[in-house]
This record gives C-alpha cells, sequence and structure tokens, in this order.
C-alpha cells in the first residue's frame, strides 16, 4: 500500500470512536484470515459423474439447422 493510502486511513481511524475502532481491527482479522485460508485451501478436483454412450455416428451432423429445421431463428 503506498504511504499516502496508510496516511489516509489513519486518519480516518483518528476520527472514529472507540467501538468502531473495535468492528474495524475485527474486519482486518477476518480480512487476513480469509486470505491466508484462501493461500492454504486445497480442494479436491471436481469428480463428475460420466456416462459413456459408445461411438457417435460418423455422419452425425451437430449443425443447427441439421438438428432443429432451417426456420432463421
Amino acid at each position: 500500500m503506498q504511504p499516502d493510502k496508510i496516511k489516509d486511513v489513519m486518519e480516518k481511524l483518528r476520527t472514529l470512536p472507540a467501538e468502531r475502532i473495535e468492528e474495524v481491527a475485527d474486519f482486518v482479522d477476518f480480512l487476513k484470515q480469509r486470505a491466508q485460508a484462501k493461500r492454504t485451501a486445497k480442494r479436491e478436483p471436481l469428480d463428475f459423474p460420466v456416462i459413456s454412450v459408445g461411438q457417435w455416428p460418423e455422419d452425425l451432423s451437430l449443425r443447427r439447422e441439421d438438428m432443429y429445421g432451417d426456420d432463421g431463428r
């Protein structure tokens, strides 16, 4: 963070009442915890079900016009 931004944030914090500063501190802790959780989280790869229907016919056309007709929509 740039020094000017830090100064701006510090000035804003100085104007807050004590109970609000505690809320800000809690929020900062939450952000740090979330950032750390993202770095350390390792997900298992997704395991989608696969249904094999065999080979597709060689002359199968997947063109829209062949599947739905050519009515211009």
